[in-house]
């Protein structure tokens, strides 16, 4: 039985070689008997085609040899006007100067002859004077000044010369004025000067003769053959035209003025001839070239081609060759790079299909929670705090949904190139306080202790991508916590790591006490649709995008990240960016809040009370701080007892277990009527309640940066250093709006939210509404458009450009936001570029659209220099 399979394995192997050799043979067999078809074809053709050739090439060349005499033509005109500008005083001092200075322009330039002319038809030359008036005719052009003059066998000079004269500025001379400049070179040695004769090089000649057929130049090369002096009279005589071509005419198309070739023979000369007329003169130069040799260039010039043809085809015909040789011979290693190819698809596509089915998990998750909460608070209509409840349940959900889409589209973006960065100032503490309030609550529910440290001195406000840095930072706590059992620890460490006149490096680093991540996969981690295991997205869920828009973020804003991990003992992601730092005005550096005011810090974690300490310092207070509480009644009485009693106590909410207890104590031991108890902690709503409850003068939230030591002190004396947030509330008091949403729902929340701040809308369900509801409506009655982009009958840009074109002088003062999901940069300039003022994108809340407001207000108050709002 093997041996059977081995036999049929060599005839397959034989049939296989047998069919390479006959497709070879057929392969040699169609080029022969396309060279023998070609060879024939080529026979049949190649008369004509050299024939309609020939007269393409002396058409060509008698165009060039025209060409270059009127070229040198209008070369020793040149020369002319060169000698005439040339003529000084000292020339022109009497007729010895001026001899020797025309001497010397005609042996300079190589003329026959050379004169000047006076106003009064005299010539004066190197030898002599002569009376023009009756020798040169058209003399009369060049007295009036009226340019040049051309003309053959004037009687001024011998037989055979061509004379060619100018007109020059009038030079004082003797009793009159000289007027012109002639020249003459004779006609035997014009051909070589003004290259008409090719004899050498191409066995040609030319001819120039009037149109009635005179010589005017006659090449020394058709001597021997053109007897006579005038062209047609010779043919007449001696040629024999063509088929085709005759003398009549020859001599009509030059009397006409046009241009042509004809065939004819002179004597045992078969020759082509070529006419074309001289420009700016009734002359015409005759090309004669033999007929011989046109046809063997011309042949010579086919035959070159056909062989390349020839040559071409069989390297062509090798090459398919070798390439089908070669083809079959990597056919083998082809296929396995196919089937690595397929395989690797096919993981991508297993990787996209398990991200989809991951994510309509995770989307359906939080999607059910609103759902239900929404179906729960139908319920309990009537019960205040369990629809409080409820609400608050939705905001969560909501949130988590939103992050979710946020990571998908940002993925997206990046793949497709759309991501750009937008540096901007902003306020670093504001944004790490942010941070505090979303995941603290997350990391009391799991009970994880969750901390933000700050190292050294920090900038309060840097230039960077703000939006990028939160995703960045939020997108490596979130993951921390989420990998971080009950009783765990995670925390995020602020440090500056240099900085220079260029700016500032920051490091910001995410420790947890998670399950850790082997290491093996640490740079798996930064793959998109990518987790560690399939059992990490069963146990903890999420899109698996988190880290890898992290990496391209971090890489965008030119930094680096770095993961540290140890299995069962948690991970450290390491995030470096710089950032530029300044003072937006002078109005911004500020003097210190402290004057050398005694401050005791009261804190049982050292980080924070290192840093608190730090920021304290800065602003000039004499700072003292504890960890322990048995030694705090002792430190606050030992300052009284030495007269410098502490006028601010900074104590952790949390430090002690009887809070009131501890407030009252410090007060009774400071012995110091105006000192102030402040509670710092990282949560507003327990601070203020822990105030309350232990009557505490103040709470300071951490991060603590200057701004927030300038506002607790503001507030302890009674000062409102800034109404911002007043002047925020009441931003929309009274504003006219149309707002322009094709959906009920979303219209009706904006219309909600828009009429608790104060404003009075009006509603438009399509652009054409929008347009026709401004329309109607008084000069200056509106205030502010909200324009959402997808809408039927007309869309929100056309909607706008309607408005911004309506002959009518709000038009094009009004500011028009758009108010849209489409969220991409290109999406915000579009709307901008439509004639829109500013962008808020869904799903959005009341700050975006009264910050949005704000900003378009003092951009049009800028440009206009009137204040829009009292």
């Amino acid at each position: 039985m093997r041996k059977g399979w081995i036999l049929l394995d060599t005839d397959k192997k034989k049939y296989k070689e047998h069919k390479i050799s006959a497709f070879v043979s057929v392969l040699l067999l169609m080029a022969a008997v396309l060279c023998v078809s070609a060879a024939a074809v080529y026979q049949k053709v190649s008369e004509r085609t050299v024939t309609n050739i020939s007269k393409v090439y002396l058409q060509e060349m008698a165009a060039q040899v025209s060409s270059h005499f009127q070229t040198n033509l209008d070369s020793q005109f040149s020369q002319i006007r060169t000698i005439a500008g040339a003529v000084s005083e000292n020339d022109l001092k009497d007729e010895e100067s001026l001899k020797h200075f025309l001497a010397q322009a005609q042996e300079n330039n190589g003329f026959t002859h050379i004169a000047a002319i006076s106003d009064k038809g005299i010539a004066y030359s190197p030898d002599g004077t002569i009376p023009a008036m009756s020798k040169i005719s058209d003399l009369d052009r060049l007295l009036e000044g009226s340019g040049e003059l051309l003309s053959v066998n004037e009687t001024i000079w011998e037989s055979d010369t061509i004379l060619l004269g100018t007109s020059m500025s009038p030079a004082p001379f003797k009793d009159g004025k000289l007027v012109a400049v002639i020249i003459g070179i004779q006609t035997s040695d014009i051909g070589s000067r003004l290259g008409l004769d090719g004899e050498k090089q191409t066995n040609s000649h030319s001819n120039i003769v009037t149109k009635n057929g005179d010589f005017v130049i006659k090449s020394i090369f058709s001597e021997t053959v053109l007897y006579g002096s005038n062209l047609f009279s010779i043919y007449e005589q001696q040629a024999e035209f063509d088929e085709g071509y005759d003398l009549k005419s020859f001599r009509s198309a030059i009397e006409a003025g046009e241009s042509g070739i004809t065939l004819l023979s002179v004597g045992d000369h078969h020759e082509y001839l070529y006419y074309v007329p001289v420009h700016g003169t009734d002359w015409y130069m005759v090309t004669s070239m033999a007929y011989e040799t046109v046809n063997d260039q011309i042949v010579y010039l086919s035959r070159f081609i056909v062989i390349v043809g020839v040559g071409i085809f069989f390297i062509i015909l090798a090459t398919v060759l070798t390439f089908f040789l070669l083809l079959r011979r990597s056919e083998k290693r082809s296929s396995e790079l196919l089937r690595t190819e397929k395989e690797r698809a096919e993981t991508a596509n297993r990787a996209k299909s398990d991200f989809l089915s991951q994510m309509s998990h995770e989307i359906r998750t939080p999607l059910n929670g609103i759902m239900g909460m929404v179906e729960l608070g139908k319920h309990h209509i009537e019960e205040p705090d369990r629809m409080r409840n409820c609400l608050d349940k939705i905001t969560l959900s909501s949130a988590h949904l939103l992050s979710l889409i946020n990571d998908i589209l940002d993925m997206s973006k990046i793949e497709s190139g759309k991501i750009e960065l937008h540096p901007e100032r902003f306020d670093l503490g504001r944004l790490l306080r942010t941070l505090t309030t979303v995941f603290l609550v997350q990391a009391k529910n799991k009970q994880i202790d969750f901390q933000i440290f700050l190292y050294g001195e920090l900038e309060e406000y840097l230039t960077g991508d703000a939006l990028r840095l939160n995703q960045i930072l939020t997108n490596l706590l979130s993951n921390a916590l989420k990998f971080t059992p009950a009783h765990g620890y995670v925390s995020l460490n602020v440090e500056e790591l240099q900085r220079d006149e260029n700016g500032i490096w920051l490091r910001f680093e995410v420790r947890d006490t998670g399950r850790g991540i082997a290491p093996e996969n640490l740079e798996r981690v930064f793959e998109a649709f990518t987790q560690e295991n399939s059992g990490i997205v069963r146990e903890y869920g999420g899109t698996g995008l988190g880290l890898p828009i992290t990496k391209n973020f971090v890489q965008m804003m030119g930094g680096s990240v770095t993961v540290s991990s140890e299995i069962g003992a948690g991970s450290v992601f390491t995030v470096d960016l710089p950032f530029s730092y300044e003072p937006e005005n002078e109005s911004e550096i500020v003097e210190p809040c402290g004057d050398g005011q005694p401050v005791l810090i009261i804190n049982q974690i050292v980080e924070l009370e290192t840093h608190l300490a730090v920021v304290l310092e800065k602003e000039q207070f004499q700072v003292d701080s504890t960890t322990d509480a048995e030694t705090v009644l002792d430190r606050i009485q030992a300052a009284a007892e030495h007269g410098s009693p502490y006028e601010f106590c900074f104590v952790k909410w949390d430090f002690s277990e009887d809070m009131p207890a501890l407030i009252s104590n410090i007060r009774q031991a400071a012995r110091n009527d105006r000192l102030k108890v402040v509670l710092t902690g990282r949560d507003q709503d327990e601070l203020d309640d822990a105030a309350s409850l232990c009557g505490a003068d103040a709470t300071l939230c951490r991060p603590v940066f200057h701004s927030d030591i300038a506002g607790l002190m503001a507030r302890l004396t009674g000062q409102n250093i800034n109404n911002a947030d007043a002047q925020q509330q009441t931003m929309l008091d009274n504003v006219q709006i149309l707002a322009a949403e094709d959906n009920e729902i979303n219209l009706y929340i904006a219309v909600s939210l828009l009429t608790e701040a104060g404003a009075a809308v009006t509603t438009a369900q399509n652009g054409r509404e929008a347009v026709e509801r401004f329309s109607e409506a008084p000069e200056g009655f509106f205030d502010l458009i909200l324009m959402d982009i997808q809408m039927p009958v007309m869309d929100g840009y056309s909607a706008t450009r309607a408005i911004r074109a309506l002959p009518r002088a709000d038009a094009q003062d009004i500011i028009i936001i758009a108010m849209t999901a489409n969220s991409f940069r290109e999406d915000v300039q579009k709307c901008l570029d439509s004639g829109m003022n500013a962008h808020i994108a869904k799903p959005f809340v009341m700050n975006d659209i009264t910050k949005a407001y704000a900003d378009s207000l003092a951009e049009r108050e800028k440009r206009t220099g009137q204040s829009e709002r009292p």
